[in-house]
């Protein structure tokens, strides 16, 4: 397995990941031609790509979908309620690429891709857990608050992927009005620097060896603060040997599990 985020941030959110010989897009939040050239920088190929799994419907997650499926006749992976949030906006989508999410997982090939629904200002929240070969990958981005649910898909990782979106302290103290920072700090808006690193705490295991922390906002946090939750519950744990890495809106290197 291979993984690399194409970018995490108000700007747009897309992730690569490769599952032996079968590659995908988690959400497409830039526009098709950026999302190619973003591929093309980590030397793969849009064309190559053989789905894309969507976790809900803001447009910094969906922008390019319409087109990219379309053009390079992609299938996509979504919740029913979510296309019935975003059709209008991603224009007419071939019937044979349209695939709604109804059961608990998806099997391509030798890939299994298991959802969980979070908590988040959508009709319909996903997060995803990836495995092959005896690797697991979960991806959780914009997670209004941790359950028993997310604990358990994200237990037994070899690396995580998930939301560190504000410091609580610059939060409350910034400058956004009070009902924005009510709704960020919600049960269906965003993850804490201190909620992510609690949750990983919970979540570590043998196996877990990266952990990525995304969508980091501009106003609300600092690439070092989200690092430093994080770092102090490893040291806690006698962490030494996990990776920790900052995921901005320039995207990440590949990454081989």
């Amino acid at each position: 397995m291979k993984f690399s985020s194409l970018g995490s941030g108000s700007s747009g959110n897309s992730s690569f990941i490769e599952m032996g010989n079968k590659k995908f897009l988690i959400d497409a939040g830039f526009s098709g031609k950026r999302t190619a050239q973003r591929l093309n920088d980590i030397e793969k190929r849009i064309e190559d790509i053989e789905g894309i799994f969507v976790t809900h419907e803001h447009t910094d997650h969906i922008l390019g979908l319409g087109v990219l499926s379309r053009k390079y006749d992609i299938p996509i992976y979504l919740h029913e309620l979510t296309y019935n949030e975003i059709k209008n906006k991603i224009g007419k989508i071939d019937k044979k690429n349209l695939n709604f999410i109804r059961d608990e997982k998806v099997v391509i090939g030798n890939c299994v891709i298991k959802n969980f629904e979070v908590m988040h200002d959508a009709k319909k929240c996903l997060g995803y857990t990836f495995e092959f070969c005896g690797k697991k990958l979960s991806y959780a981005s914009d997670v209004g608050c941790v359950n028993n649910i997310i604990k358990e898909n994200l237990k037994n990782s070899d690396v995580i992927v998930l939301e560190s979106n504000y410091d609580y302290n610059m939060l409350m103290t910034g400058p956004y009005h009070w009902e924005l920072k009510n709704r960020v700090k919600g049960r269906h808006g965003h993850l804490s620097n201190a909620d992510a690193a609690k949750l990983v705490g919970q979540v570590l295991c043998n196996k877990l060896k990266k952990v990525y922390l995304m969508h980091i906002s501009k106003d609300n946090n600092t690439p070092e603060l989200a690092y430093n939750s994080l770092q102090q519950v490893l040291k806690k744990e006698n962490r030494k040997n996990l990776d920790i890495e900052i995921i901005g809106e320039s995207g990440t290197k590949i990454y081989k599990l």
